[in-house]
């Protein structure tokens, strides 16, 4: 990630080409629509699509992440001014190259894989690990199912239960307490 700007992932919720396709226009009242998402083709094209299910979503980014993603605008104005007319500034994109022309996913999943070996991560630890993370720890806090699957963007309550019944073992006491 040589020359990229980065700040804290702001949606741990959000796939990596959700995140990579996000537009700065996308956010608005302290929420980040997720409309679409940023692909790499077997040739190493790019191309944005629609997410995995198709539907736009709208997730709560917190407050602390939006101090961080108004730090990284003015970083990326800098290079905006420095690019001049050969900034890709019709993309509108907040995790970009130097001259704002879209990040390569497949670039951005080695370098986060490269960054947990160097901090001793267990093995296969992934960016994706971060939104399975961020969805087991709503669970866990008794953020409500529909809740956390809106905020990951799934087709379905059921697939989120399916995916994450292992985080909801422990519910199962506390019903019985109440």
């Amino acid at each position: 990630m040589t020359g990229v700007q980065t700040c804290a992932l702001p949606i741990s919720a959000c796939r990596r080409g959700e995140i990579l396709a996000l537009r700065w226009s996308d956010i608005r009242d302290g929420r980040a629509t997720i409309a679409r998402s940023l692909c790499q083709t077997k040739g190493g094209a790019l191309e944005f699509k629609t997410t995995k299910t198709a539907t736009d979503h709208d997730v709560k980014i917190p407050d602390s992440a939006l101090a961080t993603l108004e730090a990284h605008r003015k970083r990326q104005e800098s290079f905006r001014i420095q690019f001049g007319p050969d900034y890709c500034a019709e993309l509108d994109l907040i995790f970009a190259n130097p001259d704002g022309s879209p990040l390569r996913p497949d670039s951005i999943s080695a370098a986060v894989s490269a960054l947990f070996r160097r901090l001793k991560l267990p093995k296969g630890a992934s960016l994706h690990s971060l939104r399975h993370s961020h969805a087991s720890q709503l669970l866990d806090d008794g953020v409500p199912l529909p809740v956390v699957s809106q905020r990951l963007g799934h087709s379905s309550v059921r697939v989120t239960a399916d995916i994450y019944s292992h985080a909801m073992h422990g519910q199962d006491d506390e019903a019985a307490r109440r």
